[in-house]
């Protein structure tokens, strides 16, 4: 598929925005009475990995511009276009969260204010994402369908990837209560992302027997897409079912809690990698 470079930009920066979010969610409700020291290791791994995240994105998206120097053009046209908002809230959401891991890694340090920023900057440049696509000649993407399917993507696969990695620092540290409850967590954002998608999808529904692009030139929806789609919901599922499978150990038996999550992980990124797939698919 030609758009595969946007299926990488648009999964790995959705993923690093909600890593990101759900890292600080947890870092804020769970890791009081602990030293600071202790608190900072824990969160500095998943901000870490939102940057690295948002960085693979970034490269990814280099590969879908003709001329990666045009970008500099392109962010001359605030005020018109919805591509100049995102080129922007890419860099401000990307450089102040490199801020945050600097002053993570280098002072060994939380800066709240700075952190909750990024992750405010980081919401900002969803909707400057979401709105480029929504606001397009193309029917199935316009309206909710693709603010909801963005946002979903952002709290589900972003929330497992953070609980990935709070779970096996807190599975070497014996924290095995603080452990669960970040899995409550993750599970619960992971529920709302997915109320959003299904909200998303019924959206759709507005749109039956209206052709799929406003445009002169006549565009059929791929076929084969419809198989996508149920893969997409049983890699989901899968890893939905693996995370309450670990939510609903004894305790003193989280032992195998990394390789529980890792699998979640893996089904609901690689899930949504082939639902962002469909997205393309039928607007290409």
């Amino acid at each position: 598929m030609h758009e595969f470079p946007l299926v990488i930009f648009t999964l790995f920066m959705q993923a690093s925005v909600g890593c990101l979010l759900v890292s600080l969610l947890c870092y804020f409700r769970l890791f009081d009475g602990v030293s600071e020291s202790q608190g900072i290791k824990w969160l500095k791994v998943p901000v870490l990995m939102s940057f690295i995240l948002g960085c693979i994105g970034l490269l990814g998206s280099l590969f879908h511009m003709g001329n990666p120097l045009h970008m500099f053009y392109t962010m001359l046209h605030v005020a018109t276009s919805w591509m100049s908002r995102e080129v922007w809230a890419t860099a401000i959401y990307m450089g102040l969260l490199f801020l945050s891991v600097a002053i993570l890694l280098l002072k060994q340090k939380a800066n709240g204010p700075l952190l909750v920023l990024s992750a405010i900057a980081g919401l900002v440049y969803m909707y400057a994402m979401s709105a480029l696509y929504a606001n397009t000649l193309f029917n199935l993407w316009s309206g909710l369908f693709t603010y909801a399917s963005f946002f979903g993507a952002v709290l589900l696969v972003g929330g497992v990837v953070a609980a990935l990695l709070l779970v096996t620092s807190l599975r070497a540290a014996g924290e095995e209560e603080r452990l669960k409850r970040v899995v409550k967590i993750s599970l619960g954002v992971g529920v709302i992302g997915i109320l959003l998608m299904l909200l998303g999808a019924l959206s759709l529904l507005g749109h039956v027997g209206e052709p799929i692009y406003m445009g002169i030139t006549p565009r059929e929806i791929p076929e084969g897409l419809l198989t996508l789609s149920i893969t997409r919901v049983v890699l989901i599922a899968v890893g939905i079912l693996f995370v309450g499978r670990l939510l609903c150990q004894k305790s003193g038996t989280a032992a195998n809690a990394t390789l529980v999550m890792s699998l979640a992980t893996l089904c609901i990124f690689v899930g949504e990698g082939v639902g962002r797939v469909v997205f393309f698919s039928i607007g290409g």
